[in-house]
């Protein structure tokens, strides 16, 4: 029959087993023990067979522009930058088109809004005359 003083009595046994053990294997590899630092190793590098990374072959192209090639494409944008501004240029009288802008103004309308309102009359009826013309479709809108 087990008793319980037996159970403590192996398991005793056996922890001293274990001790005695790790000891003996302990004392057969002493030369390989390393001293115990505060330091710790994160990790190892191992010298593996390093392949060459192929690197793609790249090809710079450079086109090299002379100086009559540059010349010529200055020259057509100066023409596309002439052109543009005669296309954003008004069609209209300029002097006709102040003289509206005095005349509203005079009647009360504060400058900035009289411009843009002479702006949206010439522009709505590009072929407005004179200042009675322009003071006819002022009047009708």
């Amino acid at each position: 029959m087990v008793t319980d003083s037996s159970i403590a009595y192996f398991i005793a046994m056996f922890i001293v087993f274990v001790i005695a053990t790790s000891f003996s294997i302990g004392w057969a590899k002493a030369d390989g023990i390393k001293p115990i630092t505060d330091k710790f190793e994160l990790g190892y590098i191992e010298d593996l067979e390093v392949k060459e990374k192929v690197k793609p072959e790249v090809t710079v192209v450079v086109k090299e522009l002379d100086e009559v090639e540059e010349l010529k494409r200055k020259v057509q944008i100066a023409k596309l930058k002439r052109e543009l501004a005669e296309l954003e240029k008004p069609v209209f009288n300029n002097d006709l088109f102040n003289d509206c802008v005095d005349i509203l103004a005079g009647l009360g309308v504060p400058k900035r809004k009289a411009k843009a309102e002479a702006q949206v009359i010439f522009e709505k009826y590009p072929d407005i005359k004179d200042h009675n013309d322009f003071i006819e479709r002022y009047g009708k809108r």
